[in-house]
C-alpha cells in the first residue's frame, strides 16, 4: 500500500496535466466569458515564424474584436484549422506560438481539456511564456470557482463538484479547487475520493504568498492524513501528517495522528517520542480539551507501553489542567499503583474517591495508597468501608455539550458486611450529583435515586443537568 497511494496520486495529477487532444471537447461558456474582451498579444518571447502561424494569431484577434456572434465562431474555427494544419503539414509541431495561439483560441472557445494540454505543450517549450499563460488560465478559474461556490451555497453539491472539476484542470496552480472537491467527496461519504483530493491539493504548488492558500494545502494535509487514519491505512496516514507537521510543527493534534499512525506501523518508538513530546507540550492549567485529550490519549499508550513513569507525567498533566476529570484521575492512580509510588497513589486517589464515593474501585486504590504508604490502619478502614458499601457506582459516560451535561453511571448491587461478616440491610440510595465548571464551581445539581438492588443486578442511573460551561461531575451520597 505504502507505493500504491503515493504512485496514485502522482498517476491522477499526470492525467489532469495533460488530458490527450483526441479527448472530446467540454465547452463552458462561463470559460469563454471570462477571457479579456480586448485582444491582448503574447507578454512573452515567442515569434510566429511562419506564415500559418501568424494567420492563426491574426484569426484569434479578429475573432475576439468581432461583434457578430456568427463571425466569431467562424475565426475561431478558422484559426484552430490553419494552426492544425502548420504543426500537422508545415513542420510547426516544436514551434510554442503555434501551440500557445491554440490554447488562447480554445480557451475563447471555452474548450477546457484541449486548452489545458495544448498550452501545457505550450510552456513546455517556451518556458518564458508560464506567466502570461497562466494569468488566461486563472480568469478561467476564478469564474469557474465562483460558480462553484454559488451553487454549494444553494446546497446544489453535484453542480458545484462538476465546475469544481472542471476549474482544476484548467488552473493546476491553487490547492483550492481539489480542496473543495475532496470536501465535497467527504460529505458524501466517499472517503477514498477525498483522501485522493485533499493528497492533490497538498501537493498543489503555491507560490504566491497566499495566506489562504497555504492554510488550505496545510489542511488538506491534514485531512488526509485523518481519512486514511480512521480507514487504518497508517502508511499513507503517516506520510500525509509528516508532511503537515513539516509546515505546521507544533500542532499537537497532528502529532497525535502520527504517533497513532506510528503505532499501527508497529513503529513503537517513533510513537513514543511523540507521545512523550506532547506530554512536555502539553497540559496547562486551562487548556483547552483538546490539549488534555492529546495527554491522555499519550498516557494511556504509554501505559500499554509499560512506560509508566512517562505515562504518569501525561495523566498529572491532564489532571492539573482539569482538576476534576475523573478519567485523568483514575488513570493516574493506576499508573501510580503499577509504579507502587504510595504516597502519590494515595493523594490521587483520594481525590478520586471524593469524586465517586461509591465506586468500589477508588476506594480499593485508596486502600492500596494507604498500603504502599505503611498506614495500616487507615488501610483496614478503607477494606472495612469498602465491605459496608452498599452498592457500587460506575460513570459509563459524561457528555458536556453547550447548554447543558448528561452524566450515565451503572449501579451494581453488593452484600454489604459489617467487619464480623455480619450482612446490613439493603436500602435505597439517593445521591446529590453536582456539575461543574471548570474551576469546580457547581452550575446545577441534580439528585438521583438508585433503588435496591441485589447482589451483582445492574441499574443504569441517567442524570441530565442544564447549564452554561459545565466540564465535570461528582456525587455524595446523601
Amino acid at each position: 500500500m505504502k507505493a500504491n497511494i503515493a504512485s496514485t496520486l502522482l498517476l491522477v495529477a499526470a492525467a489532469s496535466a495533460a488530458p490527450a487532444l483526441a479527448q472530446q471537447p467540454v465547452l463552458s461558456d462561463r470559460v469563454a466569458k471570462s477571457m479579456p474582451a480586448q485582444y491582448i498579444a503574447p507578454n512573452c518571447k515567442i515569434k510566429p515564424n511562419h506564415f500559418k502561424v501568424s494567420s492563426g494569431a491574426s484569426y484569434l484577434k479578429s475573432s475576439i474584436e468581432t461583434d457578430v456572434p456568427e463571425n466569431k465562431d467562424r475565426l475561431l474555427n478558422d484559426g484552430e484549422r490553419v494552426l492544425q494544419e502548420a504543426m500537422k503539414q508545415n513542420g510547426q509541431e516544436k514551434n510554442p506560438a503555434a501551440y500557445y495561439f491554440l490554447g488562447r483560441i480554445y480557451l475563447q472557445r471555452g474548450d477546457i481539456y484541449h486548452a489545458d494540454s495544448t498550452l501545457t505543450h505550450a510552456v513546455q517549450l517556451a518556458p518564458d511564456c508560464a506567466k502570461d499563460v497562466d494569468g488566461y488560465r486563472k480568469n478561467a478559474w476564478v469564474t469557474l470557482v465562483k460558480a462553484g461556490s454559488k451553487f454549494e451555497e444553494q446546497k446544489n453539491a453535484d453542480s458545484a463538484l462538476a465546475l469544481y472539476r472542471q476549474a482544476s484542470v484548467v488552473y493546476h496552480g491553487s490547492p483550492i479547487t481539489d480542496y473543495q472537491i475532496a470536501s465535497i467527496m467527504n460529505e458524501k461519504g466517499q472517503t477514498d475520493s477525498a483522501a485522493l483530493y485533499f493528497g492533490r491539493a497538498a501537493a498543489a504548488p503555491v507560490t504566491s504568498g497566499d495566506t489562504t492558500e497555504i492554510k488550505v494545502r496545510n489542511r488538506s494535509a491534514f485531512n488526509q492524513g485523518a481519512i486514511l487514519l480512521n480507514a487504518k491505512k497508517y502508511d499513507g496516514a503517516a506520510a500525509a501528517f509528516e508532511h503537515y507537521l513539516s509546515w505546521v510543527p507544533n500542532d499537537n493534534e497532528a502529532k497525535r495522528g502520527l504517533a497513532a499512525s506510528y503505532r499501527g506501523l508497529g513503529q513503537a518508538e517513533k510513537a513514543q517520542a511523540l507521545e512523550k513530546d506532547l506530554v512536555n507540550t502539553g497540559g496547562a492549567p486551562g487548556a483547552t480539551p483538546a490539549a488534555s485529550q492529546d495527554l491522555m490519549s499519550a498516557g494511556v499508550n504509554l501505559y500499554n507501553d509499560k512506560k509508566y513513569a512517562e505515562a504518569a507525567a501525561a495523566f498529572q498533566k491532564a489532571a492539573d489542567a482539569e482538576p476534576y476529570n475523573r478519567d485523568a484521575l483514575s488513570n493516574l492512580s493506576n499508573t501510580y499503583l503499577a509504579l507502587k509510588d504510595g504516597p502519590k497513589l494515595l493523594a490521587t486517589a483520594t481525590k478520586l474517591a471524593a469524586i465517586e464515593p461509591l465506586s468500589e474501585n477508588a476506594l480499593k486504590l485508596q486502600g492500596e495508597g494507604y498500603k504502599e504508604s505503611s498506614k495500616v490502619d487507615s488501610a483496614v478502614k478503607m477494606a472495612e468501608r469498602v465491605l459496608a458499601l452498599p452498592v457500587d457506582v460506575k460513570a459509563t459516560d459524561f457528555s458536556p455539550s453547550g447548554n447543558g451535561a448528561t452524566l450515565t453511571m451503572t449501579a451494581t448491587g453488593r452484600s454489604p458486611q459489617t467487619p464480623s461478616g455480619k450482612p446490613i440491610p439493603p436500602a435505597p440510595v439517593t445521591l446529590a450529583v453536582e456539575f461543574l465548571d471548570a474551576k469546580g464551581g457547581a452550575v446545577a445539581t441534580q439528585e438521583a435515586q438508585i433503588p435496591v438492588l441485589k447482589a451483582g443486578a445492574s441499574q443504569e442511573v441517567k442524570v441530565t443537568a442544564q447549564g452554561a460551561g459545565i466540564s465535570a461531575w461528582r456525587y455524595k451520597q446523601k
